[in-house]
């Protein structure tokens, strides 16, 4: 049987409490002790929920394996009615296929840009149903209720099962992880992330050519601002070497 780091680190952190309380009350271990365990154990489950790298609660690939000079592209929260058959334009010039996490209500209100997406070659994601703030917080029945709305709407639009998943703002917990066993999904994060949410064009670009890595999977959006860079990083990694494969 295989545990989760959530399943160990809880086990053991149990075992140290239980010790703790022991000790103390045999006097031999102090109440600040058993207080700073319990601060350590606290950090430790919010920097395995939001640091999907770590899979401190389920499995999910951040890197590729390949041996050659690889790297993916994946886009987030589409698809977009202007934006995303402007970026679909941009990987056809430079025959890259990507993976697209769609959030369902995107999918439901854009299906012809979805349709076209599928048409290309590009693969489709999971990205819940409604990308809320709150998803992490969801029950059991919500969440599961989100991915499978959403998995109807690519199973539909591609004729295929949809396996993969990435949980909104990569935040992950122990219901998430239940959902994605029991249903057999494959979770996709990201081994370098853009932030082209956040900062501008130029330096979006600069960002991406400076860290940009071998078996790099690249976290970046639908957005009008991620348009120009994607096109010039795509032409930049090609001629060092790189090539675009799916994740």
């Amino acid at each position: 049987m295989n545990f989760s780091k959530h399943e160990i680190f809880s086990f053991v952190f149990i075992l140290i409490i239980f010790i703790e309380i022991v000790g103390m009350y045999f006097n031999t271990v102090s109440y600040k002790i058993l207080i700073g365990s319990i601060i350590i154990f606290s950090l430790i489950l919010a920097f395995g929920s939001y640091y999907l790298r770590f899979e401190y609660y389920l499995p999910s690939k951040t890197k590729l394996n390949n041996k050659g000079k690889t790297i993916s592209l994946t886009f987030d929260d589409g698809p977009n009615s202007t934006v995303t058959p402007k970026l679909l334009k941009i990987l056809e010039k430079h025959n890259v296929k990507a993976m697209f996490f769609c959030i369902g209500t995107n999918l439901l209100n854009n299906m012809d840009v979805a349709e076209l997406l599928v048409s290309k070659g590009h693969v489709l994601g999971n990205h819940s149903y409604n990308h809320s703030n709150t998803f992490a917080l969801l029950n059991y029945n919500k969440v599961e209720e989100e991915i499978k709305k959403t998995n109807e709407l690519i199973e539909n639009l591609t004729h295929k099962k949809s396996v993969y998943f990435r949980p909104p703002f990569g935040v992950t917990n122990p219901i998430i992880a239940k959902v994605v066993a029991n249903n057999n999904l494959t979770v996709i994060g990201w081994s370098l992330r853009s932030f082209d949410t956040v900062i501008s064009s130029n330096k979006l670009l600069t960002k991406l050519k400076k860290e940009v890595k071998h078996n790099d999977i690249i976290l970046l959006h639908d957005l009008e601002n991620s348009l120009k860079p994607v096109d010039e990083f795509i032409y930049y990694a090609k001629q060092k070497g790189y090539e675009f494969v799916l994740p």
